[in-house]
């Protein structure tokens, strides 16, 4: 009966025959699966995007509304992953590919509305009126697909790169690369294919190797918010010093010296954002207590301004290129995570070395739980033996066994012992790369290999002097924190950094370093890092004689 219908040209052989039969089938998704419900209308794309018989501009509309319909269930499944991402979890795993299919089967079925639409012999002038907001939602699906892939760390598929420059082709050849239009439905902010493509080529170039999955996510609406300040020219400008060709879909280029432009290619750049990105973390930097709301609530404050500077860094002109030497190896280490352990692994200032210690604040330091205060005290912590294949002078190359790195994700602090010594170096996540045999591969960057582990008294902000806090206060009493310290060139800590647990850091503030008898005062300047359960700061000694 379908077919027969469907020869007369009445409607196409499909449930979804139309925007009504689609409405209808779409409220019967699951109500409490987000899971199942996203699957549905992943299996939905498909198969209109298969279906014979639709007309263009009501394939167009069917694909629209179900990509509106998505679009919660699929921001739910991503904060859901963004809180699991680690590239060894199954749960992790299993959210990620449901969100990749659905941006997968978003993009081909975008795309096969606009090859309906080039092969008609009489376009549809209802598509065409809908064409620039086509190409936007293609674009941006495209941009979900690779995002998603560089969350895993994986090299971006080939079709998502041939399915960016098709469209981008068919909007500048059809007169709408610059036309403006609100994405979706109650989005304040307009867009236009041009501004969505250049938006993904500049976050595939701001080092999302480096970056964690979250990090991602915020680099990516950062850019979204930012788009209007980069450059895209169809000749070689100063200010844009990367290149793509249209005619050779693939990753972006850094433009050398002997470049010969192609009327195919087209030039970008961010130099022009760097003012605006030095203006919002000058404000969140000095208004820490006020939440930067742009980039989403779900993203800490410091978390927003590690990125932000991730990103200034990247998008100046000269960003930041891997120059150390790296030599083969074949070795083994043990790691493990966490503050609160390498803490109490590293080397640490015996509590019962501290001077102008009261008894009371002694007992208490005594009592803190979770935090070793001498040599003898028992440490509860897991390793884990990764291999070695290479080092530099600040970092190590290894890879992660199968049955370990349950916990990994870029920033994350970890400890880092080589079998035949008993000191314990301090580390972060750098990079990491998943290859085509699905094994990970870890960068990570050695902070200090003579970390000191101390404790921290809390003075109060502008107090410079514990004699002026204890006059102030009226009081005797302190509290304090662990933190460990980081030294810098030729293992001094006249320019070391800190490590404190999260939530810790206050601009501004003055605390006494715990060192026995060359205990100092500091003041924190400055946010440099965060991961989950830890800030690494700067600070300066109020002390000279400090070194």
């Amino acid at each position: 009966m379908f077919s027969l219908l469907n020869a007369f040209g009445e409607k196409p052989d499909h449930p979804m025959s139309d925007v009504k039969e689609a409405m209808k089938l779409l409220a019967d998704l699951p109500k409490d699966n987000a899971f199942k419900a996203l699957e549905e209308i992943t299996f939905w794309l498909t198969s209109i995007k298969d279906a014979q018989g639709f007309r263009s501009e009501v394939r167009a509309d069917i694909v629209m509304l179900l990509d509106e319909t998505g679009q919660p269930l699929d921001a739910e499944l991503l904060r859901l992953y963004l809180n699991e991402p680690h590239l060894q979890d199954f749960h992790g795993l299993r959210l990620w590919q449901a969100i990749h299919s659905f941006a997968r089967a978003l993009t081909e079925a975008y795309s096969a509305c606009i090859n309906q639409y080039q092969q008609a012999e009489k376009k549809s002038w209802e598509l065409k009126e809908n064409l620039p907001l086509v190409c936007v939602r293609l674009l941006r699906a495209t941009a979900e697909q690779m995002k998603l892939e560089l969350m895993r760390y994986v090299e971006i598929e080939q079709p998502a790169w041939d399915q960016m420059y098709s469209c981008y082709n068919f909007a500048e050849a059809n007169q709408i690369a610059d036309a403006m239009v609100f994405p979706y439905p109650k989005h304040a902010i307009h867009t236009s294919p041009q501004r969505e493509l250049v938006r993904a080529l500049v976050l595939y170039m701001s080092s999302p190797g480096t970056l964690a999955p979250d990090q991602i996510e915020v680099s990516y609406r950062i850019a979204g918010r930012l788009v209007s300040f980069f450059d895209f020219k169809a000749a070689p400008d100063p200010d844009c010093t990367y290149v793509i060709d249209l005619s050779r879909p693939g990753a972006p280029a850094n433009v050398g010296g002997n470049l010969l432009g192609t009327p195919t290619m087209r030039f970008f750049g961010t130099v022009k954002a760097v003012p605006a990105v030095e203006k919002i973390i000058h404000q969140n930097e000095h208004d820490f207590a006020e939440p930067e709301r742009r980039f989403g609530n779900e993203f800490t404050p410091a978390g927003k301004l590690t990125v932000l500077k991730h990103l200034l860094t990247y998008w100046g002109r000269n960003p930041p290129h891997r120059h150390q030497e790296r030599k083969g190896i074949s070795a083994a280490i043990d790691v493990t995570h966490g503050f609160k352990a390498i803490s109490q692994l590293v080397t640490r200032v015996d509590i019962d070395s501290m001077v102008n210690l009261s008894e009371k604040d002694m007992t208490v330091l005594k009592n803190i739980s979770g935090i070793g205060l001498t040599a003898d005290d028992d440490v509860e912590y897991v390793t884990e033996e990764w291999p070695v294949l290479d080092i530099s002078v600040d970092g190590i190359g290894c890879t992660i066994p199968k049955a370990a790195g349950h916990w990994v994700k870029i920033g994350d602090l970890c400890g880092l012992k080589a079998k035949n010594s008993q000191l314990w170096w301090v580390g972060m996540i750098r990079r990491l790369k998943t290859d085509p045999q699905d094994i990970v591969h870890a960068g990570v960057e050695v902070l200090a290999k003579k970390p000191l582990s101390v404790w921290l008294r809390t003075l109060g902000k502008g107090a410079e002097k514990v004699s002026n806090w204890e006059s102030s206060s009226g009081s005797f009493e302190y509290d304090y924190f662990p933190a460990i310290l980081l030294p810098g060139a030729y293992n001094s800590y006249v320019n070391a950094t800190m490590l404190i647990e999260s939530g810790s850091f206050v601009l501004d503030s003055i605390y006494q370093v715990m060192m026995g008898e060359k205990s100092r005062e500091i003041k924190l300047t400055g946010l440099l890092a965060e991961g989950e359960d830890y800030e690494q700061v700067s600070f300066e000694w109020l002390n000279p004689e400090q070194g």
